[in-house]
């Protein structure tokens, strides 16, 4: 019971709509009526301040960390489990219960998740999205790219340095929350396979 009331919880929690509330407070408008109607960090950092969508950026990173806080606390420590957990406030993000089951891509809640797991790599996820971005983020061959390099840093600094049954926890969460971006970004995964 305590895995199910973490996982309402997070879909809960990551409902809460930072973008929206910060623009709505600073600015009188609804986010999703401006700039690319995106309810994210990026379009409070380009509609309403850099300043604005860099708090936006930390509270939806919080987001993603803040249930597995508590699940932990509940004694829940399996990797996977907490993955699930987190992926709830992705979901929530994603499909806000506030906002009718709309609201943003989640890449920052997804970025708090990965933290929470897997603090040791999360410099280079930084640094793998930062590539992409520069590059070309729509790229099949660059995200595989990034992928590969993440999983072949994952296994030294898991698989090596802790245990393969680690690794293989961490790479099973890093799959679900691939498929989880995945299933909230269709239009993404659209533009993707057209640039196959």
């Amino acid at each position: 019971m305590e895995i199910f009331y973490c996982i309402i919880a997070g879909y809960i929690l990551g409902s809460v709509s930072f973008a929206y509330l910060f623009t709505y407070f600073l600015t009188g408008k609804d986010i999703r009526e401006i700039g690319t109607g995106n309810p994210g960090a990026a379009n409070v950092a380009r509609s309403v301040g850099k300043k604005w969508g860099v708090i936006v950026w930390l509270g939806d990173t919080v987001k993603g960390i803040i249930p597995m806080v508590f699940a932990k606390n509940f004694g829940i420590t399996n990797i996977i489990l907490l993955t699930i957990i987190g992926i709830s406030a992705i979901f929530g993000h994603c499909y806000s219960i506030f906002l009718k089951f709309k609201g943003g891509k989640g890449a920052a809640t997804s970025g708090g998740v990965l933290l929470f797991l897997m603090p040791i790599l999360f410099p280079l996820v930084i640094a793998l999205w930062f590539v992409a971005q520069k590059t070309n983020p729509r790229s099949p061959k660059i995200l595989l790219a990034c992928i590969l390099v993440y999983f072949i840093c994952m296994f030294f600094a898991y698989g090596l340095r802790v245990g393969m049954m680690i690794f293989l926890q961490t790479s099973i969460s890093t799959i679900l929350l691939i498929i989880t971006g995945m299933l909230v970004n269709p239009d993404v995964i659209k533009e993707i396979r057209e640039k196959r």
